[in-house]
C-alpha cells in the first residue's frame, strides 16, 4: 500500500476497471487532490480512457493495484462485484485500514464483506447519472446525487468522498439498496425504452427528426414530473378519453401486424392501463372514465396483436382446509384441463419467502395447475425445538402466492390433517434418516417422510404430478427422493437450487429469527462452504473458521453442529472431490441453520 501523503485527507487511489465510471470518479478524485497510483483496463477502449482521463497513471494488475492503494474504487459491472472481491480476499490481497469503496447501485456494503473481514473498510457510492466515459462527465458529477450505503462509523468518510467529487451524498440503507436501484432503472432506463419506443413510430410515419418532434414535449414531461409529481398529468387517458385511447390501440394494433412487432402496442397499453389505476387512486380520473378507458384497451389477448395483453388483477387461488376437499379439486382441475394435464405441487411449512417462490415460479412455468401446501407439521419437530414459535403470516403467504399465479392452496389445520392425534403408524426414513441431521435431530424425517406421503396421495390420480423441492434442505430432498423410488410413488421430485440473499445467506424461514448481528455472523457459513467448495481451504480449517469466527456478535455467536463432506448419494462421509457434497449446520444464536454447497 501507498505511503499517505502528509497532507491531511490525501489518499493513494487504485481504480479497478477504466469503464465509462471508474475513470471519470478517478479522475475526480484526482482533481479533488488525491494520486491516483494505478487503474487496471483490459480492453484497447479502457485503456484509452485511462490515458485520457488519468495521464500518467500505470495501467496494472488488478492485485497490484489492490497493494499499492489506500483507497480501492472498484467499478466493475454489477454481477462480477461478488466474485471479484471474494477472490481478493482469497488471495490475501486486501489490507486493515484501506478503504475499499464499490459504485454499483445494486449492492450495498455487504458485497464487501469478504474484504470488511480482512480488515477493510467498506463503503457503497452510486452516482445517480450516465456516462459517457469523456471529460464532460466531470462538469456534470456537480451536485449529482450518489447513494451512499455504509455502516453509520465510516458512513462519513463515503459521504466526504462524494463531496470532494462535488456530488451530494444520499444515504440509503443496506436493506432498501436493490429497491433504490430498481425505481432508478425503472424511471431513467425504461423511460429512455419508452422514449425510443416513441421515436421509432414517428419514424415509420416518415417524420424527420422524430427526436426534436418528441423532444420538448417529453423534456417539459420529465421536469413537470420532477417538480410537482402526478398532478402535472395530461393526456387523454387522464381526461378520460376513451374513444382517443381506443384509437390510438387500434393504430398500434394496425402498425404492429405491418411490422410484425408488437412491443408498442404492448407497452402502451401496459402504461396506459397504469396511467389510469394512478390517477384513478389520487381521484384525477373517475370510477366511470377509469372503466371507459380500461375498456377501450381491449381484451386481454396475448398473442393476438389487435387484442394486446392487458395487465389483469391476479386472481386468487382456490383456498382449502379439507384434504379430501383438496383431493377433490386437485383432480376435477385436472380433468378439466385434458388427459396430459400437469400438476406442480410445492409442499411448505409458510412463512413463504423468495426461495418458495423461486420453487412456485418454477412450477408454474412447467406445469398446468399449480398446487401449494401450507402446513406446520408437529411430526418433524423434537422436544425443546421450535413449532411454538415457528413463523406463520397466512394472509402474507396467500397474497405472495396469489402474484405467483398459483391456482389452489391447502392450508389444513393440524386437526384436519392427523384427525384423532398424532398417527401411529409413519414412514421411517431408515439409515438415511439417522445421520447428520437426523443425528441432531431424532425422529426429524420420519415426520418430514409421513407428511410428504400424506400429501402425495392427495395430489396424485390419473394426472402426472410435480413435486418442487429446495437444494438447501438436501438431506431431506435425498431421503424423499428413496422415498418415491423405494416405495413406487408415482410423483416426479424436481430438485430447485438453493436461492441465497445478496450477502450469500441461503434464504430460509428461520431468518426471520436472526437480529443484525447474528445474521452477519450466519454469513460465516456460506462464505467458508464457498472456499471449500474452491479448495481454498480444508474441512478442519473450514470447521475451525466457523468455531473461532466473530463477526458481529462475538466468538460465541455460531455454534457448529457439523460439517462434513459426503457422497451425495449415500451421504456417507468421502474425501472433498469434485462431484462431493459439503454440508453445514450450526446454531447462530438461538437459531439452526443449514446450508451445503457441491464441490
Amino acid at each position: 500500500m501507498s505511503t499517505p501523503s502528509n497532507r491531511p485527507g490525501r489518499l493513494g487511489v487504485g481504480v479497478i476497471g477504466a469503464g465509462r465510471v471508474g475513470a471519470v470518479l478517478g479522475a475526480a478524485l484526482r482533481s479533488a487532490g488525491h494520486a491516483v497510483v494505478g487503474v487496471t483496463a483490459v480492453s484497447a477502449e479502457s485503456t484509452e480512457r485511462a490515458e485520457l482521463l488519468l495521464p500518467g497513471v500505470p495501467v496494472l494488475t488488478v492485485p497490484e493495484v489492490v497493494e499499492r492503494a489506500e483507497l480501492v474504487l472498484v467499478a466493475v459491472p454489477d454481477d462480477h462485484l461478488p466474485e471479484l472481491i471474494s477472490g481478493l480476499a482469497q488471495g490475501g490481497h486486501w489490507q486493515p485500514g484501506q478503504l475499499v469503496v464499490h459504485v454499483a447501485g445494486r449492492w450495498g456494503t455487504s458485497v464487501l464483506e469478504p474484504a470488511r473481514a480482512a480488515g477493510a473498510i467498506p463503503l457503497a457510492i452510486h452516482p445517480a447519472m450516465t456516462f459517457t466515459g469523456m471529460s464532460m462527465d466531470l462538469d456534470r458529477l456537480a451536485d449529482c446525487p450518489f447513494g451512499v450505503t455504509a455502516p453509520a462509523a465510516v458512513r462519513p468518510i463515503a459521504q466526504a468522498l462524494v463531496v470532494e467529487m462535488g456530488g451530494e451524498p444520499v444515504v440509503i440503507p443496506e436493506a432498501d439498496r436493490t429497491l433504490y436501484h430498481a425505481a432508478l432503472t425503472h424511471g431513467a432506463n425504461n423511460l429512455t425504452t419508452l422514449i425510443g419506443q416513441a421515436t421509432q413510430v414517428l419514424e415509420e410515419i416518415g417524420v424527420d427528426e422524430p427526436s426534436r418532434v418528441l423532444g420538448a414535449l417529453s423534456r417539459a414531461s420529465v421536469d413537470n414530473a420532477l417538480r410537482s409529481g402526478e398532478s402535472t398529468l395530461t393526456g387523454p387517458v387522464v381526461r378520460g378519453d376513451a374513444g382517443t385511447v381506443r384509437e390510438h390501440r387500434l393504430a398500434l394494433a394496425e402498425a404492429a401486424l405491418a411490422s410484425g412487432r408488437e412491443d408498442v402496442l404492448r407497452t402502451y397499453t401496459f402504461m396506459a392501463r397504469a396511467t389510469a389505476d394512478r390517477a384513478k387512486d389520487r381521484g384525477a380520473l373517475s370510477p366511470a372514465d377509469h372503466q371507459r378507458v380500461v375498456q377501450a384497451l381491449g381484451p386481454d389477448a396475448p398473442d393476438s396483436p389487435d387484442s394486446p395483453a392487458l395487465p389483469q388483477e391476479p386472481t386468487p387461488p382456490v383456498v382449502v382446509t379439507s384434504p379430501q376437499e383438496f383431493r377433490t379439486l386437485l383432480r376435477s382441475r385436472a380433468v378439466a384441463l385434458g388427459p396430459e394435464a400437469t400438476v406442480g405441487f410445492v409442499p411448505t411449512m409458510g412463512a413463504l419467502h423468495d426461495g418458495h417462490g423461486h420453487l412456485v415460479r418454477q412450477a408454474r412455468a412447467e406445469n398446468d395447475l399449480v398446487a401449494v401446501s401450507i402446513f406446520v407439521n408437529p411430526l418433524q419437530f423434537g422436544p425443546g425445538e421450535d413449532l411454538s414459535r415457528y413463523p406463520s403470516d397466512l394472509p402474507g403467504d396467500l397474497a405472495r402466492l396469489t402474484e405467483l399465479g398459483v391456482d389452489v392452496v391447502f392450508a389444513p389445520a393440524v386437526e384436519d390433517m392427523y384427525p384423532g392425534g398424532l398417527p401411529l403408524v409413519r414412514v421411517s426414513s431408515g439409515e438415511l434418516g439417522n445421520q447428520l441431521e437426523g443425528s441432531s435431530r431424532p425422529g426429524h424425517f420420519d415426520g418430514v417422510l409421513t407428511v410428504v406421503a400424506k400429501l402425495f396421495a392427495l395430489v396424485t390420480g390419473g394426472h402426472q404430478v410435480r413435486a418442487y423441492f429446495g437444494q438447501k434442505d438436501a438431506q431431506q430432498l435425498l431421503i424423499i427422493q428413496r422415498m418415491v423410488r423405494d416405495l413406487n410413488v408415482d410423483v416426479q421430485i424436481c430438485p430447485v437450487a438453493i436461492v441465497r440473499a445478496p450477502d450469500g445467506l441461503a434464504l430460509s424461514s428461520r431468518n426471520a429469527y436472526l437480529n443484525d448481528d447474528e445474521r452477519a455472523a450466519a454469513l460465516v457459513l456460506s462464505r467458508t462452504l464457498q472456499e471449500l467448495a474452491q479448495g481454498a481451504v480444508t474441512v478442519e480449517q473450514a470447521r475451525d473458521a466457523i468455531n473461532v469466527q466473530q463477526i458481529g456478535a462475538g466468538p460465541d455467536t455460531v455454534e457448529l453442529d457439523y460439517l462434513t463432506v459426503v457422497d451425495p448419494q449415500t451421504l456417507q462421509p468421502v474425501d472433498p472431490v469434485p462431484g462431493t457434497l459439503a454440508l453445514v449446520a450450526a446454531r447462530v444464536g438461538t437459531t439452526r441453520l443449514i446450508d451445503n454447497h457441491h464441490l
